[in-house]
């Protein structure tokens, strides 16, 4: 796995392309009862899209896991993101994680708030990196 291309021919299950992301500032922590026993953990983001991300962590979890995402870049922070793990691969000692975010998918759990907090996040990156490719 290379710049968050996996070596097996699974077929893309994205919605929509994810742009690239390295300096966003991402934490996930556990949720549910869970959170009280473990530390949040700081994770590298590979690409991110207003459904879903990808991150390099140092630790595991478990497919289907709950999990709260908290951001933190230029000119955007946004805390309290409810997500779930979609995927898990351990490479080279850091586990990959795919993460879709709980409002595109859970009626219940769709806020708007979080959907513009996302959408900016989005064109934020798309921007700047499609101007960077540009001018390559």
């Amino acid at each position: 796995m290379k710049d968050g291309i996996s070596k097996n021919k699974k077929r893309d299950r994205r919605i929509k392309a994810r742009h690239s992301a390295p300096c966003l500032q991402v934490t996930i922590r556990p949720s549910g009862l869970l959170k009280w026993l473990k530390t949040p953990i700081d994770v590298k983001c590979i690409d991110i899209n207003r459904y879903g991300m990808a991150v390099e962590s140092t630790s595991n979890f478990r497919l289907k896991e709950k999990i709260t995402v908290d951001f933190k870049g230029k000119y955007i922070s946004q805390s309290n993101v409810f997500a779930t793990i979609t995927t898990s691969e351990k490479h080279a000692g850091v586990y990959r994680l795919g993460i879709t975010f709980s409002y595109s998918t859970c009626n219940k759990q769709y806020s708007r708030k979080i959907d513009d907090a996302l959408s900016r996040i989005e064109r934020l990156y798309n921007e700047r990196y499609s101007v960077i490719k540009k001018a390559s």
